[in-house]
């Protein structure tokens, strides 16, 4: 009998947070970040992620940072939450199925001091940025699987930059960011909240 989908991704995730020492892959990244400064008002803080849409048939990261130098994004809907594995249908909140690229960027509350681990399971490439540092990168066209894990040191609670470049070249797709905070067990990394992200709208 086949064994779902769902099953063969969470035995994924379960061999890379076993791969080393308290769930670190060999050769992960772990560094300090620094927070947004200044820290933006409460008030000035919507909700979810701003994104910015290429259109391509991209086949790595480095081409869509390429496109961006001159080709202006189309602005999207705010992306709530990054927990997306939708087959053949959308990718995220463009409302095109398959060609796009994607510039995610807003704020994640980052609210312990200590060390947070980051993943991301995606069709096709990524690269992850957090406290203005590059922690993640997956950046080819692949099948659905988890990238190695990114870990970054916090000192001081608060919200910190985020930006995540991805893209879809086609066919199926899929976006989902996994996380280990200070003090969660080792060997679990549950999906990101939708409240731990937020985005200060661009002035006019």
């Amino acid at each position: 009998m086949p064994v779902p989908r769902s099953q063969l991704l969470a035995a994924s995730l379960s061999l890379v947070l076993l791969a080393g020492p308290m769930g670190a892959s060999p050769g992960a990244a772990q560094v300090m970040v620094s927070p947004a400064l200044p820290q933006p008002a409460a008030e000035a803080v919507q909700p979810g992620l701003a994104v910015k849409y290429y259109f391509h048939m991209f086949r790595h990261i480095d081409e869509l940072i390429d496109w961006q130098d001159y080709k202006d994004g189309k602005p999207g809907p705010a992306i709530e939450r990054l927990n997306y594995a939708v087959g053949q249908g959308d990718v995220l909140t463009s409302g095109v199925d398959n060609g796009v690229g994607a510039e995610i960027t807003g704020l994640i509350k980052l609210d312990k001091p200590g060390t947070y681990a980051f993943a991301l399971n995606s069709n096709d490439g990524i690269r992850l940025w957090v406290g203005g540092e590059q922690i993640v990168d997956d950046p080819g066209v692949h099948a659905d699987q988890f990238s190695p894990i990114g870990e970054v040191t916090v000192e001081t609670p608060g919200w910190y930059p985020f930006k995540l470049l991805y893209f879809e070249r086609k066919n199926t797709s899929t976006l989902q960011l996994h996380w280990r905070r200070p003090g969660d067990p080792p060997g679990t990394m549950p999906i990101v909240p939708a409240e731990v992200f937020g985005h200060v709208a661009a002035a006019g």
